[in-house]
């Protein structure tokens, strides 16, 4: 078994592939991803990735062997047969992987899928969705991708997918609100305080609250709350305890540790 840690993307390398957006999807795709397990494997064989308080989304396109959802105590949660979104994960999760899974997927930054798929916060909130309930088009773009022969023509397939959802959604100027909040420089120029943020906004802090409810089901303080420990987590990988904790929001090392067992418990 391999063990994949949630920090650093490049603990893939040796079974995912990558690849970044287009400049104008960059808003909303934080990369496109391939995992191929059709080659012969040990029968023992297995790739775990644990994600702790994960604010991102994904849309994972299943071409092959179901994959698995646990829980931090290792229980099965779900177990996904077909194309699924997966949504937010405040509580730390298990993804596992077994030979002959063909997955491929869109990992969204916050908020992006909910706004792409006109998908409410709370049917997403700890659990999936099948991307066949929410979206069109998806047999034609599960099998154009299963016959693709490299990443690229993968990411090109996808992004005409995604265009095509761009193009239909209507100003909502509450979610441009929260996608501002979430991926725009104001989060950290505020220190993840949410007054802060609503200034630098200029919205009042209970207005910022209410467009985050109406999005996402989730408070702001709670969602800011969990994106300075995965920013923090990231750095604390790079540094160590010498990391600039103040930076990153905290008082000092002790106070990150603090964060680390709440968001890992």
């Amino acid at each position: 078994m391999q063990a994949i840690e949630f920090i650093h993307q490049e603990y893939f390398t040796g079974q995912y592939r990558y690849i970044g957006p287009s400049p104008d999807l960059e808003r909303h795709v934080v990369y496109y991803w391939l995992l191929d397990l059709r080659r012969p494997l040990p029968e023992d064989e297995e790739f775990r990735e644990l994600l702790l308080a994960n604010m991102n989304a994904s849309l994972v396109l299943n071409m092959g062997a179901p994959f698995d959802i646990c829980n931090a105590a290792g229980q099965l949660l779900h177990s996904c047969h077909h194309s699924e979104l997966i949504g937010y994960q405040p509580t730390p999760v298990t993804y596992r992987h077994y030979p002959n899974n063909f997955l491929v997927g869109i990992k969204f930054k916050p908020a992006s899928l909910n706004y792409l798929f006109h998908v409410k916060g709370a049917d997403m909130q700890r659990q999936t969705l099948s991307a066949h309930d929410v979206m069109t088009h998806l047999p034609e773009l599960e099998s154009a991708v299963y016959e693709a022969p490299d990443m690229q023509v993968i990411k090109t397939l996808l992004e005409k997918f995604l265009r095509r959802h761009t193009s239909t959604t209507t100003n909502n100027h509450r979610f441009d609100y929260v996608l501002q909040s979430l991926n725009g420089p104001a989060l950290q120029q505020s220190g993840f305080q949410l007054k802060k943020l609503a200034d630098l906004l200029y919205i009042s802090p209970r207005t910022l609250e209410r467009y985050f409810s109406d999005s996402l089901n989730i408070s702001p303080k709670k969602c800011l709350a969990i994106l300075r420990f995965r920013h923090a987590a990231a750095q604390y990988v790079l540094h160590g305890y010498k990391a600039d904790w103040e930076e990153l929001g905290y008082h000092d090392f002790s106070h990150f540790r603090k964060d680390w067992h709440k968001w890992s418990a």
